[in-house]
């Protein structure tokens, strides 16, 4: 065992040598977040939630174009409430990746952050290689990533019923590797975009495949397409995604979209007003369309939290400084289920009525830097199942949540 310890800080010692021969810059980031939930304003009865995140990182430049980065993060969280699980905590590489030119190519290896041109699909880290070509007829890339190796809530895979049970397990130590690593697939992309096409239109389209090599065998295809037009004071935004899923040897088609209007207003202090709308597939009555099926669950809404997936979303946002340290966002986001099977969490939860309208979710949000490197934010909303026609007599849910970052670098 010594000898062991003595090889690794040998190493070790003779890693951070050879970086000091370059740019180096070390870095921690300390987030706290605490979440209450409270039903039709019962304060009594609440769930309340704890988890932080402790990450440090290091970054180094290796000459004129290589960059290496290297970052960690322990998390840990509890439920505070009756019958609590006991304080968890979970270890995690993050973001570690080395960057480094080839001639007309920017080569990027390790774990590394990617998002789909409509952020809706595949917008995570992933483990693998992506290459770059950038030219004055526009941007191409292609990569190729694994998931089999992400800490599972993170990579937040849920794609089919197992998979979500799966994410549920909490990590047992005395079985890692089974209770800690996200399923395994494979996804790759090949992506084009233009910033300027013709003097003003802003183009991203891709073509993305992920393959499914556990028991399930759910492989799917996606090809989005996102047109971004800026004008003087507003900006329009539009983009399309069209899906094949194959799954027991059928395939089925399955669609996504959406649409938003910026207004930025004319003030000394930033502030814009955003309308938008997105639409995922539902399953329609003859079943030749299915659901649309992302491959990381990016949740809509800050009290629903819901899988995108048979949900429209209509959504009116306001964002904008108050003062030199201090920003608001306040949204309303009406959801619309587009089938009855799909969307089967609050409030449609229980078998609820065959409506289509699940309700509002009013949420507002202070963020307030309070000094270079900390920064402190503070939300909360209702979201109102009486809106809407598939459970109007539901509860009220009620959520607050701070956040709590503290850099230093």
């Amino acid at each position: 065992m010594k000898k062991n310890f003595t090889t690794f800080a040998l190493c070790a010692a003779f890693f951070l040598c050879s970086l000091s021969l370059y740019a180096v810059d070390f870095g921690l980031v300390f987030t706290q977040n605490a979440e209450v939930n409270v039903s039709d304003f019962d304060f009594e009865n609440t769930n309340n939630d704890i988890s932080g995140v402790l990450a440090p990182r290091l970054t180094a430049l290796l000459g004129e174009t290589d960059d290496l980065h290297i970052s960690a993060a322990v998390n840990y969280e509890a439920d505070l409430g009756d019958g609590a699980e006991p304080l968890a905590i979970i270890p995690e590489l993050t973001r570690t990746d080395f960057a480094f030119s080839a001639g007309s190519a920017d080569i990027r290896i390790g774990r590394m952050f990617y998002s789909d041109p409509l952020g809706i699909i595949a917008n995570n880290l992933f483990d693998g290689a992506q290459v770059s070509f950038i030219t004055r007829n526009g941007n191409i890339r292609a990569g190729g990533w694994y998931t089999g190796f992400l800490y599972k809530k993170r990579a937040a895979i849920t794609m089919t019923n197992n998979e979500l049970q799966y994410s549920l397990v909490e990590v047992d130590y005395n079985d890692f590797v089974n209770t800690y690593c996200a399923p395994s697939r494979v996804l790759g992309a090949l992506e084009y975009d233009h910033p300027s096409l013709a003097g003003f239109v802003g183009l991203n389209i891709s073509l993305i495949g992920q393959f499914d090599m556990g028991d399930d065998q759910l492989n799917t295809q996606y090809f989005t397409a996102a047109l971004s037009v800026p004008g003087q004071s507003c900006i329009f935004d539009v983009g399309g995604c069209f899906e094949l899923i194959e799954y027991n040897d059928e395939m089925t088609p399955a669609f996504a979209a959406d649409i938003g209007l910026t207004f930025i207003l004319p003030t000394m202090l930033e502030k814009h007003i955003k309308l938008s709308g997105c639409y995922a597939s539902g399953v329609s009555e003859d079943k030749s369309w299915g659901a649309f099926l992302p491959v990381t669950t990016v949740t809509q809404g800050e009290i629903v939290e819901a899988k995108f997936s048979g949900l429209s979303l209509v959504s009116l946002d306001f964002t904008g400084r108050l003062a030199d340290l201090l920003s608001a966002n306040m949204a309303f986001t009406y959801f619309i289920r587009n089938d009855w099977g799909t969307y089967q969490s609050y409030p449609a939860a229980g078998g609820a009525a065959e409506g289509a309208f699940l309700g509002g979710e009013l949420f507002g949000r202070l963020i307030w830097n309070i000094s270079t490197g900390i920064r402190l934010n503070l939300g909360t909303g209702v979201f109102l199942p009486s809106l809407g026609d598939v459970n109007p007599d539901g509860y009220i849910l009620w959520r607050s949540k701070l956040n709590l970052v503290i850099s230093m670098y």
